[in-house]
């Protein structure tokens, strides 16, 4: 039952939450979601840390799966090495359980979550309730802010 009520919630949110305000809710629950991993790692709760990163992994492979590379240009490239960046990172934590690498996570995240909300609040403005278009993203990006993937102890392969 309460599967399916999570289900329905959803559903509706998609149809009455603006595609830019969606992005903004689902970095809140990744950054939800690192914080209580933080506490985990504090208080060794291990399989609580475990869960709640991949649970902050999935929510950012959400946002990464939804990126539009035809009409997202050098933004979408951008942003999937930016998630990228942070999934590694996330992944990385599993190993090192460093609370600091939790905190610059949670930093990065805040960073892009408080852009998005910027442009999510300039469309509601602007253009009444709808909330605008995820292509409304600035033309010119600062991505000085996106970490460079860790380069220890790291290996990706295809």
């Amino acid at each position: 039952m309460v599967e399916k009520q999570k289900y329905q919630a959803y559903a509706t949110a998609t149809q009455t939450v603006s595609p830019v305000r969606q992005i903004v809710l689902l970095y809140d629950g990744a950054i939800r979601c690192v914080q209580q991993a933080k506490e985990a790692i504090e208080q060794k709760r291990i399989e609580d840390r475990y869960n709640l990163l991949i649970k902050a992994s999935e929510l950012i492979g959400g946002l990464q799966g939804c990126l539009d590379f035809d009409n997202g240009g050098e933004i979408a490239r951008i942003l999937y090495s930016y998630y990228s960046s942070i999934d590694a990172r996330l992944f990385a934590i599993h190993r090192t359980n460093s609370t600091q690498d939790c905190d610059g996570i949670i930093n990065d995240l805040k960073a892009m979550r408080d852009s998005w909300n910027e442009i999510d609040q300039n469309n509601v403005a602007g253009n009444g309730s709808d909330g605008g278009n995820v292509t409304d993203f600035p033309a010119k990006v600062d991505n000085s802010a996106v970490p460079p993937p860790p380069s220890e102890g790291l290996t990706i392969s295809a």
